[in-house]
């Protein structure tokens, strides 16, 4: 569980988590992201470990929620890596960061404080994209300048797949490294 270091994550983070397996990421993400809607932060979960039904299934009987009408009002996202970063086919980095900036500044016109996101980034490695992955990782910022916190969570396995310099790339662009 993330609750040990909850008050060192402050909006703008952005974080690089290592898990042993994606129900491990799972557990880290419900946790990480029921503190954002305290916060008055739209939460976003972005896997392709669980469906969309069952994640809000689960938020919805570990955080006592109404999960479906959270998601009516932006309050909670849920979608695939597939589905948000590989709508092309292949992951392009500045699309995605234009995607996320844009939808930051949806959120805060209606609104909200902020994004709070947990992504699994396994799927990159599923699909052969490791190297987009750490490309796109390489053009993002340690901390950013929107309201916008994010958890990039990796498995043990993907991390050892990396070479030396990649894995340098990414904790250059973190805040914080924890496992």
């Amino acid at each position: 569980m993330m609750t040990w270091y909850s008050h060192l994550i402050q909006k703008g983070t952005h974080i690089i988590g290592i898990y042993p397996n994606d129900q491990a990421k799972l557990d880290a993400a419900l946790e990480f992201l029921k503190d954002g809607l305290f916060r008055n932060e739209t939460v976003m979960l972005v896997t392709d470990f669980m469906s969309k039904a069952k994640i809000l299934n689960k938020m919805a009987h570990k955080w006592n929620i109404d999960a479906q009408s959270l998601v009516e009002s932006s309050d909670i996202i849920v979608k695939s890596v597939s589905e948000f970063y590989f709508g092309n086919g292949r992951p392009d980095p500045k699309k995605i960061k234009e995607q996320w900036n844009g939808l930051v500044i949806q959120l805060l016109d209606e609104g909200k404080s902020g994004l709070r996101v947990f992504e699994d980034t396994g799927p990159f490695f599923k699909h052969g994209f490791a190297k987009q992955l750490v490309g796109y990782e390489s053009i993002l910022e340690e901390k950013f300048d929107l309201p916008l916190t994010v958890v990039c969570a990796y498995s043990y396995e993907d991390i050892d797949a990396l070479s030396a310099t990649q894995f340098a790339t990414l904790k250059e662009h973190h805040g914080l490294v924890w496992a």
